[in-house]
């Protein structure tokens, strides 16, 4: 029972880190290559683990349900762009 809590977690955090990173806006930004390149790979996984977890039922552990979430706040407050993720400013 406790491993469907687990699942459940990880595929929130997961399909939130994907749609999150789908959704930021470039409006005013200056765009590279590399960075959208990463972006679309991030996506990819995220999207991608959601589906192994959804439909492979792998049992998920806490640890991985707790680096889903890590990588959720992570995500959330980069606003999801991935060049700050990378490169962050501190002041």
């Amino acid at each position: 029972m406790i491993e469907v809590i687990f699942q459940l977690i990880a595929l929130i955090a997961y399909l939130f880190c994907g749609i999150r990173i789908i959704c930021f806006d470039t409006s005013g930004l200056r765009q590279r290559q590399g960075y959208s390149v990463l972006a679309t790979i991030l996506i990819a996984a995220f999207i991608g683990q959601s589906v192994h977890i959804l439909f492979f039922k792998d049992p998920v552990t806490l640890w991985d349900a707790i680096f889903a979430v890590l990588l959720a706040v992570l995500i959330w407050r980069s606003k999801g762009n991935v060049a700050k993720l990378i490169w962050s400013t501190t002041s």
